[in-house]
């Protein structure tokens, strides 16, 4: 149930912008080369908006597509450069040597890479756009006992074997620029829940109860780690900053679903701009 949630959210979340973007790309292209588009499925209301003479918008539709194309590029350039970054920095405070005894410990999960910080603070979250990794802090691992930091390790490769730090980064970066098209907020914050909640699902499955995973939540929670910087921008996926309290419910009662409510406003006038740009951009092109 939990994945097929997942994979209809990034479908939404990702599909809508991709279709908007071809959109645009071929209404650029008209524009800028004269290519013939064979986009006619709006034929019928192209034609009888020209015949209301409404006065040309393209300059304004035109202005949407450079605007809505640089920053998507702009925003994840920056955040590709914040990670590598981000990146630089943990491997100048990285206890390698305890590294390489995680690596060496969790061999048998595909190989994950991982950086120990030397952080007296509890820090645990994934890393990376293309080689994502795991990182630790040496004071996670002091406070947490053996089960534990299986349970975190299991929750972090989840993320890392299915990319989520890239995912997420992508719905967040298409919601931003398109905040014309108000479902993708929504989707990118239920498909961040729903991926915390698969990797504690992995951590459970794993350990065979939901005792390690619960306990290291209520942990980190406690410690109250400080907010870190290097985690703001970068693309990362965190174990203790997404949906909290959605993921104690769950691992209390792992029986208990998690309401996902369908935002009917939102749905309505995403697909009520959709439409309208999809008029728009055929109207300007004929």
């Amino acid at each position: 149930m939990w994945k097929a949630r997942s994979k209809l959210l990034f479908t939404v979340g990702f599909g809508i912008p991709l279709f908007v973007f071809m959109q645009m790309f071929m209404y650029a292209m008209y524009k800028i080369f004269g290519w013939d588009i064979p986009f006619n499925l709006l034929w019928l209301c192209n034609h009888w908006m020209s015949r209301l003479g409404w006065l040309s918008i393209g300059h304004v539709l035109m202005a949407l597509v450079l605007l809505t194309f640089a920053g998507t590029g702009w925003l994840l350039f920056d955040r590709m450069i914040k990670t590598r970054a981000a990146v630089r920095k943990l491997r100048s405070m990285e206890d390698r040597a305890m590294s390489r005894k995680l690596e060496a410990r969790y061999r048998h999960l595909r190989q994950p890479g991982f950086i120990v910080v030397d952080k007296p603070s509890p820090v645990a979250f994934t890393i990376g756009l293309w080689k994502p990794c795991i990182v630790l802090s040496t004071g996670l691992l002091t406070m947490l006992d053996a089960e534990e930091e299986r349970a975190v390790v299991y929750h972090e490769v989840h993320h890392l074997w299915h990319r989520d730090p890239l995912k997420t980064t992508l719905l967040s970066v298409f919601s931003v620029m398109m905040p014309y098209i108000p479902v993708l907020k929504h989707t990118s914050k239920q498909y961040s829940i729903i991926r915390e909640i698969l990797a504690d699902n992995e951590a459970i499955e794993r350990t065979g109860n939901a005792a390690g995973i619960g306990s290291a939540l209520l942990k980190l929670i406690r410690a109250c780690p400080e907010p870190w910087r290097i985690r703001e921008t970068a693309i990362q996926s965190s174990f203790a900053d997404t949906s909290v309290n959605v993921r104690i419910s769950r691992l209390l009662d792992p029986e208990q679903d998690v309401a996902l409510t369908l935002p009917r406003y939102a749905v309505f006038i995403s697909a009520t701009v959709i439409l309208l740009l999809s008029v728009l951009f055929v109207w300007s092109i004929g």
